[in-house]
Formats: structure tokens, C-alpha cells, sequence
């Protein structure tokens, strides 16, 4: 179906009329940028992360883009006219512009940012490539749709570095804050004849963790995924068991401080815990949290300002 996007230039402080105008024209569903707005959130709660891109907590103006679709016959048209009259006696300071689109350019055009990923052994491919392996390749399939990570990120590349030096054929393995599932399905891919993967969000991590499962050839009844916090909740943590050869979390590092000396519970002695997610700042209080919970670190990698730390448990 062909679509007209519509975006309204407008003062920042004008965004809740707009908005009104439009409800009252018959549209209900709107995509707000306010560029202040973003950088006072980013600013009040930067407790919630480790890192923000700096750009996004500078407003770069005082406007906001008020941005809707209507299709693209007579009917839409006419909207949009109605829309363009109410604009103009409503706010003579606001400025619609228009561009046609349809459902193929919003289902494929972000497809061309995907490409296959080579990570040592591994190659992250979106399901949409065709790719042929070289010799001692591991293909890794994904649905870069999902909303929990694409193999792209820093973390995510060193943790999948780590578990191609450090997993063992028949390792069993503990993936906490799965996410889309990469490290627990790559460690499948890697040997691994066992594989828990947990994290809090209760839908769509396992969703999204059992999708790319079935894209890659793999015996899903050696992968279990479950919801639950392992650092709150007691039940979680019976069900997770233990026994694991590999713990592995990519999370972030307020997570990862509590984790490093729970996760003796759920790991072997002599069992290792690899963690990422660290940005450089947080690096000392980490390694602080590694040798309070027993973990002697045998490895530690960098990539552009993350970390992930190998630590292996004694008895």
C-alpha cells in the first residue's frame, strides 16, 4: 500500500496542540521528536545506564517534529489538505512537509544495514543473506528484527569472542540477561550440550531467543529459556540449577558486581564466568567484584571503550 509520512515542524511547547489538531482530524497514532525533551529525560536518569551517546543529551534546538501517516489516494489527500488549513490558523509558525513511502520501503530499506558479521569463527548472518562458509566457519543466523541485540555491539563481539576460546565440546552453559538469545545459541553452534538462557523481560527475550533458535541448526531440546531476576528471587535461582563449566552475562556492570559472586553457585569449581557490558569507568569497581567473589581473572579484552572480563572460580 502507498503512504504519505507527514511531519510538522513546531516549537517544542507547541507539540500537545499539535497533537490535539490531529486527534481531532481523525489521526491517533503520531511519533514525536523533541529534541529537549530527550536531552532533559537522558539528563534526570542517567542512574538507569552506563553510557549515552553525548549528542543525545544536547537539545539542538528548541523544535519538535510531530510525524504521522495518512494514505495515499483522495481520501488521505484530502486529509492532509484539511490538516494543512487547520495547521495554518491554528499555528502560522509551523511548517508540513510530505513524502510518499509504502509498505516494502518500511519493511526492507533498514535490511541494507545488515550484513554478515565475521568474528573470528563465527559469521552473524541476518536471515534474509545467503552465506557461504570457508572452512571452520560457524554460521550464525539471526533475525536482526529483534529488539535485544544484532551481534553488532562492542559487548556482544567480545563475548562471542570469549566463548569460541573458552567453550569446550560438551561444556554446559548459564546465559544470564539472554536477551535475543545470541551467546546462548552460538554456544550451542560451539558445542555446548547444554544451554540455560534467562532474562527478566518474561516475553520478549524468549520470543526472540526461540525465533533465532529454529533459524539455526541446533537440537532445541538442549536449550531451555526462561524469565526471572537469579539476583532477587529464590525460585529463580532453584530452577536455574547448577553445575554449569561457562556462566556467561552481558549485561551492565551494576548487574554484573552482585552476579560475579552469586554466579559460584550456579558454576562449577573450576568453572569460569565471563562477563561484558563494562564500560572503561566502571572497570576497577568489577575487578574489584571478581576477586570478593573468588574469580581469578585469566583474561581481559577491550574494544573501543567496553570490557569483557574471563575469571575463572578455585576452590
Amino acid at each position: 500500500m502507498e503512504w504519505i509520512k507527514a511531519s510538522i515542524k513546531t516549537a517544542g511547547d507547541a507539540v500537545e496542540n499539535i497533537t490535539g489538531l490531529l486527534m481531532m482530524c481523525g489521526i491517533t497514532g503520531v511519533e514525536i521528536i523533541d529534541a529537549q525533551e530527550r536531552a532533559r529525560f537522558f539528563a534526570e536518569h542517567t542512574r538507569n545506564w552506563d553510557y549515552a551517546d553525548e549528542s543525545l543529551l544536547v537539545a539542538d534546538s528548541n523544535f519538535a517534529y510531530v510525524i504521522f501517516y495518512v494514505t495515499n489516494d483522495n481520501a488521505g489527500t484530502g486529509l492532509l489538505n484539511d490538516i494543512a488549513e487547520k495547521l495554518k490558523a491554528h499555528d502560522t509558525s509551523a511548517t508540513l512537509t510530505k513524502e510518499s513511502t509504502n509498505d516494502e520501503t518500511w519493511l526492507n530499506e533498514w535490511k541494507k544495514h545488515f550484513k554478515p558479521i565475521k568474528l573470528g569463527r563465527i559469521v552473524v548472518v541476518p536471515e534474509w543473506e545467503h552465506y557461504q562458509p570457508q572452512a571452520n566457519e560457524v554460521v550464525f543466523t539471526i533475525d536482526p528484527g529483534t529488539a535485544f541485540g544484532t551481534g553488532q555491539h562492542q559487548t556482544t563481539q567480545l563475548c562471542i569472542n570469549a566463548l569460541q576460546r573458552w567453550v569446550r565440546t560438551g561444556d554446559k552453559l548459564l546465559d544470564i540477561g539472554c536477551g535475543s538469545g545470541i551467546l546462548s545459541i552460538i554456544g550451542l553452534l560451539l558445542g555446548a550440550s547444554y544451554v540455560y538462557a534467562i532474562d527478566v523481560d518474561p516475553a520478549g527475550a524468549i520470543a526472540a531467543t526461540k525465533k533465532n533458535a529454529k533459524l539455526n541448526p541446533v537440537n532445541l531440546n538442549l536449550l531451555t529459556v526462561a524469565a526471572g531476576d537469579v539476583l532477587t528471587n529464590e525460585s529463580v535461582k532453584a530452577n536455574v540449577g547448577n553445575g554449569y563449566d561457562v556462566t556467561v552475562a552481558n549485561i551492565v556492570a551494576d548487574v554484573i558486581i552482585p552476579l560475579a559472586p552469586l554466579s559460584r553457585e550456579f558454576t562449577k569449581t573450576d568453572g569460569l564466568f565471563i562477563a561484558s557490558g563494562i564500560i572503561t569507568a566502571r572497570l576497577p569497581e568489577v575487578l574489584s567484584a571478581f576477586a570478593t567473589g573468588g574469580l581469578a581473572i585469566i583474561s581481559q579484552e577491550e574494544l573501543e571503550g567496553w570490557h569483557c572480563i574471563v575469571g575463572k572460580y578455585n576452590a
